[in-house]
């Protein structure tokens, strides 16, 4: 009978520290993981700035602090976006989610889709596909990068797609 209790509390110990592990997953994971947050209200900002202004201001938009912003275009290989931003992230919220899908969540797999990556130093603040459909803008960058004392754009375009421009 004590060896039955032996086992089974060995076993659910077992059962504990793998859930947990699944959950939280290696210190190189929870290095690697951007917390993402603030995406929506800069989609908005930007959505209503982009329509009604001829001129605007991206680090005037955004509800968190960044250094640097990259913006890549559909089908821009992702092992190419880590050397340009200069680390690798992930945003999945489980260390399974992560095993699964990391080599594909940084990927812009159709003509809609951009990815846009802000960094504080050197660790990615947030990291968020958009499609064209839901944010009608097009970054128009030379490197794909700006910066939070740069980040001054024109606004042009006819029609529901506007192209922002870093103003010089």
């Amino acid at each position: 009978m004590i060896k039955n209790k032996k086992a089974v509390s060995i076993i659910g110990i077992i059962f504990i520290v793998t859930v947990l592990f699944c959950i939280f997953g290696t210190p190189r994971y929870q290095s690697m993981k951007a917390k993402n947050e603030g995406f929506s209200d800069l989609e908005t900002n930007l959505r209503q700035a982009s329509t009604s202004n001829s001129e605007l201001d991206i680090s005037k938009l955004t509800n968190f602090d960044w250094d640097e912003c990259y913006v890549f275009t559909p089908y821009y290989p992702t092992e190419e976006i880590y050397k340009k931003v200069g680390t690798e992230w992930t945003t999945s919220k489980t260390f399974v989610g992560f095993l699964m899908t990391h080599s594909a969540e940084n990927t812009t797999v159709n003509d809609e889709d951009f990815l846009m990556v802000f960094k504080k130093g050197d660790k990615v603040v947030l990291s968020k596909k958009y499609s064209i459909n839901d944010l009608p803008v097009i970054f128009k960058l030379d490197n794909y990068k700006f910066t939070s004392n740069k980040a001054t754009f024109i606004v042009t375009g006819e029609g529901k797609v506007k192209n922002l421009v870093l103003k010089n």
